[in-house]
């Protein structure tokens, strides 16, 4: 997997890969789909169980591909997966195939109570088993921050977070285009900065996009307040 490379996710969003070339495990950050990728680093495309298919069981979960799953086929061993599965254990799941995870034999690995396969845990929201190291819970859809096992209590924490970061999109989103309007520049800047600078980790965390519009939305308003003040110097001069 090349550092830095940047492949399409299929809601458009353009997405820079891990500069780990070992972990294949990975999502898209936008739409949280899990990305299934290959030692090369293209995305596998998925598809759903047409009513003529043949039913198929995963490797990876050993359980049957469900008409609404979406499934990926190996390129090198054509054994189909659930797209979660491959995306979870970074590959595919049969042994000694070339689209297999690599196995990190190292001290620190080896200790490690999370593996590619085997190890289960409940999801907190419907109480199914998953995978041990699986981020979405393929049966309720619950999206999880880290792939410890979680209690209802850290799920509602975890909400409560996803919640804030999107009251903060919705307001920076709005705050920006406040902005562009030039009679409200100085009430819209000392907002700004009043709203904007406590919060610069969470708005970090909501990515580059949403920075970049809280940090133009001040340039704007200062340049605003600034011709404000020069035209009113100027009109009171004449």
């Amino acid at each position: 997997m090349s550092e830095g490379r940047i492949i399409a996710c299929e809601c458009g969003a353009n997405v820079r890969l891990p500069k780990d070339s070992a972990n294949r495990a990975f999502r898209c950050p936008v739409c949280k789909t899990a990305l299934a990728l290959t030692v090369d680093a293209k995305v596998l495309s998925a598809r759903q169980l047409q009513p003529g298919d043949t039913g198929a069981t995963c490797p990876i979960c050993q359980t049957a591909i469900a008409t609404e799953e979406f499934l990926v086929t190996c390129p090198k061993c054509d054994q189909v997966h659930h797209r979660e599965c491959w995306s979870e254990i970074g590959g595919c799941g049969t042994y000694g195939c070339e689209q297999a995870p690599a196995i990190d034999k190292s001290a620190a690995t080896a200790t490690a109570p999370l593996t590619a396969w085997g190890d289960t845990k409940k999801c907190p929201m419907c109480g199914e088993t998953i995978k041990s190291i699986a981020l979405r819970c393929r049966y309720c859809g619950t999206d999880f921050d880290t792939a410890d096992p979680l209690s209802l209590k850290d799920l509602h924490r975890q909400s409560e977070r996803d919640k804030s970061l999107k009251s903060l999109q919705q307001s920076t989103v709005t705050i920006f285009v406040v902005s562009i309007l030039g009679c409200v520049a100085p009430i819209i800047g000392l907002i700004g900065l009043a709203y904007f600078v406590p919060k610069r980790e969470q708005l970090a965390r909501c990515g580059p996009l949403y920075q970049v519009m809280a940090v133009a939305s001040l340039i704007l308003s200062g340049i605003y307040t600034v011709l404000m003040m020069i035209f009113a110097v100027l009109e009171s001069a004449s």
